[in-house]
């Protein structure tokens, strides 16, 4: 059986920053495209689970860039499952340019969710679904879990409709995308993401009210939490 498997994108206009560049939030949509592409041929992508009632939710991800990707640059994203165990599964991304060089990899664990009870369900339920497990691991550290975050409010907002996805809370793009828009254009001019990485904690729904706080713990590496009512949704890192 092949574990791998590779699939080709374009970098549009409007998945860019001011400077050309995919922004965190568009490439981390391409990746996760790409997860759902090889889920879907693996026979147990997101429409095959709901079906169950069920879900993708991702809980954990990290993504390591020696560049980013321009402007109508064609990448090629490799992705395979690491491993499948009861709680989670790990799946692995490797990006490749035109000339077939690595300029990036990422890191992702994810659980199936139950859309009624809004819990985590036995992944090992869906038979033969460990069989595309390679035991192969990734080329970066695996994403950690992120410590609280004791900084200053850098924003605060109610979430509204673009916020939110098909499973009815604010997706993981957004998350980032909100993280991203932390730092200044003067920054970004001056300094390059190396690595981020994200822990999806608690589910955030329409009309909540989120706060960002976050702290620079050591030069360019910077730790970020969203809050609502005090309960931590979600908390980042980002190191320049």
């Amino acid at each position: 059986m092949p574990y791998r498997k590779t699939y080709s994108f374009r970098v549009q206009p409007q998945d860019v920053d001011f400077q050309y560049n995919v922004t965190m939030s568009a490439l981390a949509n391409i990746l996760l495209t790409t997860a759902g592409y090889n889920a879907d041929d693996n026979g147990f992508g997101i429409r095959f689970l709901n079906e169950k009632e069920c879900t993708w939710v991702l809980i954990r991800f990290a993504v390591e860039m020696n560049r980013f990707p321009q402007q109508y640059e064609d990448i090629q994203v490799e992705t395979w499952i690491e491993d499948v165990g009861r709680a989670s599964t790990t799946r692995n991304f490797t990006i490749f340019d035109s000339k077939n060089e690595i300029i990036g990899n990422a890191c992702s664990n994810w659980v199936m969710l139950d859309l009624n009870t809004r819990r985590a369900k036995d992944l090992l339920t869906l038979e033969g679904i460990h069989h595309f497990a390679s035991n192969e691991p990734g080329l970066i550290e695996k994403p950690i879990k992120l410590d609280v975050v004791d900084g200053e409010q850098y924003d605060g907002f109610k979430v509204k409709y673009s916020d939110i996805d098909i499973n009815g809370h604010v997706s993981s793009m957004r998350y980032i995308q909100w993280v991203s828009d932390c730092f200044s254009l003067n920054y970004y001019k001056k300094c390059n993401v190396k690595r981020y990485e994200f822990n999806f904690m608690n589910e955030v729904f329409f009309d909540d009210f989120v706060e960002i706080v976050g702290q620079e713990i050591s030069p360019g590496d910077f730790r970020f939490e969203i809050s609502k009512d005090d309960k931590t949704a979600c908390r980042a890192r980002v190191v320049f």
